[in-house]
């Protein structure tokens, strides 16, 4: 089994949408713009002034508190009806949701068709406070497909679990450039591996120069993804 796996191509591996290394993937102001927006998980509310004052109509949800003006639920049982959102939010939530596909369905059920669903997920960063799972990308294609959306981009390579673990290790020292200057080389020695193996698929495997450019740039995607501290990504309900 295990060599069956590693055995897989880069395409098998990798989430079938567009993949972005070190890029933000959206803009908040530009999506929410004119829409009905619900923001799953959103604590004292960071994200109501940004909708409003694009002209969406902001409903914010909590578990634990009944803040003014946000609602008291559950991501795993909206109250609220079938269709009815534009764009949902969930901005380093899922990882503390128990039941992840149900939270996944929940979402599907009150956006309406063609809306989105955007947010980042925690990945190889510590499990912290209440975290349960976090999502691989192929996690987050898979909760999306079962449950009639698609993922359509998603973006990692920001930062590492590497230097997160570090900055955890060493607090309270500052960190910070550290951290940076540590996902820099990182991200430098994937693009270093990607042009060893551009040559390697040119010279052993005879591949053209447009195939091997393909290959050895979706490795080096996939190679930052697998050690993503976490993913922002854009979902759609089709």
């Amino acid at each position: 089994m295990g060599k069956g796996v590693r055995n897989l191509s880069l395409f098998h591996q990798a989430p079938n949408c567009e993949i972005h290394i070190n890029k933000s993937i959206y803009n908040l102001k530009d999506i929410v713009k004119d829409k009905k927006v619900i923001d799953i998980g959103c604590g004292f509310g960071p994200n109501k002034s940004i909708v409003e004052n694009a002209g969406g109509d902001w409903i914010g949800v909590e578990p634990f508190e009944n803040y003014d003006g946000i609602v008291k639920a559950d991501a795993q049982s909206l109250p609220f009806a079938d269709n009815e959102f534009d764009v949902a939010i969930m901005d380093a939530v899922l990882e503390h949701i128990p039941d992840v596909g149900k939270a996944f369905s929940e979402v599907s059920r009150v956006l309406k068709k063609n809306g989105v669903f955007i947010g980042y997920v925690a990945f190889m960063e510590c499990f912290h406070e209440i975290s349960y799972s976090h999502l691989s990308f192929k996690a987050l294609e898979f909760y999306s497909e079962i449950n009639g959306m698609k993922l359509e981009k998603i973006s990692g390579g920001s930062s590492f679990g590497i230097d997160y673990h570090l900055s955890v290790i060493l607090y309270p020292l500052p960190f910070k450039f550290m951290r940076k200057l540590i996902s820099f080389f990182i991200r430098l020695i994937f693009k270093i591996k990607s042009k060893i193996a551009f040559l390697g698929l040119k010279i052993f495997r005879k591949l053209s120069s447009k195939d091997a450019k393909k290959l050895s740039g979706l490795y080096y995607k996939v190679e930052c993804l697998r050690q993503s501290n976490g993913f922002s990504y854009i979902v759609r309900k089709i």
